[in-house]
């Protein structure tokens, strides 16, 4: 039973939208990889990537091995690739659960060599090259170093090498061409020793804007849950954001002009006013920068959030909403009436991005799905 009014409603139907929206960018002879890591951005990550599968979705993505265990104890049966970092405690998991590690280091190569001879296993790896990221990958001369020991890895398959593209969100190209240049010389190098059957760089903003005449795999995230990596980007793709997050008024009390609203009296009145209290706070994700900042829906009409957010509450002046009544609908994102307000636009007033505004939605907010 629920009994708080706050809850995030998740539209499956716009997952499986913008998973057709890159599809007909990229053409149909390329594969597609749901990124659903750090729970689907927050949406969710086994209903989203279900969703997603039913669109052609082929691959998973993930940053942890924790991650790609919970796809496999839901009954995810797709290659999963985990993109991120990982630590020696996870190398068993990999062949108990089908994970397919990202390759980084000589030092990791030798350990899941170890450990697949033991077994009398061969482990499938991606293995990912640094092109320009700095954060993980093999430079050109750790590769190299690479290749003189590949030779004696006989229980490690390389079925995959992948990149990350650091700036394809930005309008000029310059260093993402300098990557993809970068990544095409590395890769025909590795194609001297090992078959590839996957080849992959491009990002959400890269899916839409690169075609590097190699990859045969794309990986979807933030724009598969219809968030804009960039306008310019935007524009080329028609995006359904999947995410609507609400609440309801839950107290409302009149206050004269000069009143103290909050901790630390930060605003006070202007005039006589009504202010509404809600039930969300920044427990729920909702972030106290939002403070005398932030701004909601009441009735198809903005309010500005008055006072400092709480970690359960906040306030928004409801002064001059006609009608304004207790356990109206309050829509932090999403669209009521003619008014939309849209994670980006929440992340502009924070100085941030739309990834940190729905991945910091928190657990104790309810996901619902609509199909």
């Amino acid at each position: 039973m629920q009994y708080r009014k706050t809850q995030a409603i998740i539209n499956l139907d716009s997952i499986r939208h913008n998973v057709k929206q890159h599809q007909n960018v990229i053409g149909s002879n390329k594969k597609l990889m749901a990124v659903v890591k750090a729970n689907g951005y927050g949406h969710g990550a086994i209903p989203i990537l279900r969703a997603a599968v039913k669109q052609g979705v082929t691959w998973a993505g993930v940053s942890s091995a924790e991650e790609a265990i919970q796809l496999r104890k839901a009954g995810i049966k797709l290659p999963v690739l985990l993109m991120g970092g990982w630590y020696p405690e996870a190398v068993p998991t990999f062949l108990e659960h089908n994970i397919t590690p990202s390759l980084y280091s000589l030092q990791q190569a030798e350990l899941l060599n170890n450990y697949a001879l033991q077994q009398d296993e061969t482990i499938e790896v991606h293995l990912k090259l640094e092109t320009g990221m700095g954060r993980l990958g093999f430079s050109e001369h750790q590769l190299s170093n690479f290749f003189k020991k590949l030779g004696s890895l006989n229980n490690i398959k390389i079925a995959g090498v992948f990149s990350h593209l650091s700036s394809a969100d930005e309008q000029t190209t310059d260093f993402t061409n300098k990557q993809l240049e970068t990544f095409k010389k590395r890769v025909e190098q590795l194609k001297q020793f090992t078959d590839l059957k996957w080849i992959h760089i491009a990002n959400s903003a890269g899916t839409s804007t690169v075609n590097d005449g190699i990859s045969n795999l794309y990986r979807l995230g933030i724009s598969m849950y219809g968030q804009p990596t960039s306008d310019h980007i935007s524009r080329k793709l028609n995006l359904k954001e999947a995410i609507t997050w609400k609440t309801a008024i839950a107290h409302l009390q009149q206050y004269p002009k000069g009143y103290p609203i909050g901790y630390n009296r930060t605003f006070h009145t202007k005039k006589d006013s009504t202010i509404a209290t809600v039930c969300v706070g920044y427990a729920d994700g909702y972030s106290r920068l939002l403070s005398n900042k932030g701004v909601v829906l009441v009735r198809g009409q903005r309010v500005p959030i008055v006072g400092r957010v709480c970690m359960d509450m906040f306030m928004i002046d409801v002064t001059e909403v006609e009608n304004v009544s207790l356990y109206d609908e309050v829509m932090l994102i999403g669209k009521q009436g003619k008014e939309y307000i849209s994670a980006t636009e929440m992340a502009s007033w924070l100085h941030t991005i739309n990834y940190e505004v729905v991945c910091n939605i928190s657990s104790r907010v309810p996901r619902h799905y609509q199909p």
